[in-house]
């Protein structure tokens, strides 16, 4: 009875730990563990130096031609045991298909799936292999996870001292190995056990995954209004795109029209002119046609000598009428329907600069730059500020200039303006004689009030001058450095549309003479600027 319940434990300590089967042709390795002669000759044929595969030490040349030394020792025990027991050999671990997965490290033939990983060895076993491994007392302490390949085995090792990951910083939310936690970057912070940090992850999931659907639903309703209101401006886009098309199209068939009805009317006015200067020329011929046959008489009459025919053929050519011919050949000719001088010409391209001002300003508001938010009166016969900090300050006060128009008084702006596009409003209800623009070393544009007629001026040429009905109330001043234009709008309308509540007075192309500053200037009441 002992010698039967001896033999199983007989047979496990027999046992190949490569393939699991009674050792065959044994061969014992420098550390002094044995394993079958064809395991160890399969295994040193891997990439890599080899090793025991028990305790992973380094085995060099035992032989002289570099084999293991044969354990026959061993190899007695076991063909005795065969002999006594009655025994066949085991087939060796591996037989038939490998299933997909992480492939077990120790098979040698016919890998098996995996059943687990040992971190500390770094190597995955089927589950033949497993128990085996499980029954040496060295492995005991040995890690098993679930299988894994060696991306993932490289992932759960320190990248900077190659140990297990089996701590968790809390100041930092990152895995660390024992040397990070004592002399790393992670020395004086809170660590944890791995174990620890898994059971409080585990604890505050279903409160961080319900409070991340929260945010993923926020975020999917945002999505859902950006696209409905991508659809609404592509709508509305769409539909300002074809009343614009249509209004231009309207514009233009109109322009059209009023086009041919016009030059139908200047040809017919042509063509009336042209029939009273041909009739008079025609008139004249037969005047002229006449008087050359008065002439030929009266060249043939000098050779009559009788008395009665020269007397009678005289008298008869001085009895006919003849009409005074105007000195200058010109005919009263009627009244044209209409007459494009060069005041008519430029009332409509000023009214055209309108429309387009308008549309532009719908379609593109300038970009606003802050200004002076206080106001400049007159005293003393100067103009000056009253003690108040300016987004830019004002400098000295400047008088005289040569400019017969331009005796008021002004203050300048310090900060000046080199590119890009720039507007100020200013408050002028309350005065009656002032200035606003733009000045260089080397020029002035402003436009100009005084007593109810404005003047624009560009140095000291007068670009307009012109009695203006309507009070100025406010003013913008736009300053387009790229366009090197500067504009003059009326601002007094408020609280309306764009095109209503800006009207422009004038605009002018100034020198591309940069930098250039503002300049304010008044002599009657003040002046606020918005």
């Amino acid at each position: 009875m002992a010698a039967a319940s001896a033999v199983p434990g007989l047979a496990e300590e027999l046992t190949c730990a490569v393939c699991l089967g009674l050792y065959s042709d044994p061969v014992s390795l420098r550390c002094g563990h044995s394993f079958c002669r064809g395991c160890v000759r399969v295994a040193r044929r891997r990439p890599g130096p080899f090793g025991c595969p028990l305790c992973c030490a380094p085995d060099g040349p035992a032989g002289p031609d570099g084999e293991p030394q044969p354990n026959i020792q061993l190899r007695s025990i076991v063909e005795r045991f065969l002999a006594a027991a009655g025994h066949e050999r085991d087939a060796p671990c591996g037989e038939g298909r490998p299933e997909e997965g992480v492939p077990c490290d120790f098979c040698l033939r016919e890998p098996q799936p995996a059943a687990k990983t040992c971190l500390s060895c770094e190597a995955s076993l089927c589950a033949a292999h497993l128990a085996r491994h499980r029954a040496l007392s060295p492995r005991s302490c040995h890690v098993l996870t679930e299988p894994c390949d060696a991306r993932l085995l490289a992932q759960r090792r320190c990248p900077q001292h190659g140990k297990l990951l089996e701590c968790f910083c809390e100041n930092d939310s990152a895995c660390l190995c024992a040397l990070c936690c004592i002399a790393g970057l992670h020395k004086n912070h809170k660590v944890v056990a791995l174990e620890e940090a898994f059971g409080h992850a585990q604890s505050i999931l279903p409160e961080t995954l319900k409070t991340v659907k929260a945010q993923e639903a926020a975020l999917a309703q945002s999505i859902a209004n950006l696209l409905k209101q991508e659809e609404e401006v592509k709508a509305k886009e769409s539909l300002n795109r074809s009343r614009l098309e249509s209004l231009f199209k309207e514009m233009h068939q109109q322009l059209d029209n009023r086009k041919g009805e016009v030059l139908k009317i200047l040809s017919h006015s042509e063509e009336q002119q042209l029939s009273q200067i041909q009739m008079h020329v025609q008139k004249h011929k037969e005047e002229k046609d006449a008087a050359s046959r008065d002439v030929q008489e009266l060249e043939a009459l000098r050779e009559q000598k009788d008395l009665l025919l020269f007397t009678k053929a005289f008298a008869e050519i001085r009895a006919r009428k003849r009409k005074p011919v105007p000195n200058t050949a010109t005919v009263k000719l009627p009244t044209p329907p209409m007459i494009f001088d060069e005041l008519t010409t430029d009332n409509t391209l000023r009214i055209f600069q309108q429309f387009l001002s308008d549309m532009q300003s719908m379609f593109k508001s300038p970009p606003v730059h802050e200004h002076l938010t206080s106001s400049v009166h007159q005293g003393g016969g100067a103009a000056h500020s009253n003690n108040v900090v300016f987004p830019f300050p004002l400098s000295s006060l400047i008088f005289g200039m040569s400019n017969a128009y331009s005796c008021i008084p002004h203050v300048q702006s310090n900060q000046s303006f080199s590119e890009g596009c720039h507007f100020w409003e200013v408050d002028t209800s309350k005065a009656r004689c002032w200035k606003l623009g733009i000045i260089h070393s080397n020029f002035e544009c402003y436009l100009q009030m005084s007593h109810d007629q404005f003047h624009v001026f560009l140095g000291q040429t007068m670009i307009r001058a012109k009695d203006f009905s309507t009070a100025l109330e406010v003013v913008r001043v736009m300053l387009d450095c790229g366009r090197n234009t500067l504009s003059f709008y009326n601002a007094s309308v408020k609280d309306r549309a764009p095109a209503e509540s800006l009207r422009l007075i004038e605009t002018v192309s100034i020198p591309s003479n940069y930098p250039v500053h503002a300049t304010f200037g008044v002599s009657d009441g003040p002046l606020t600027l918005l």
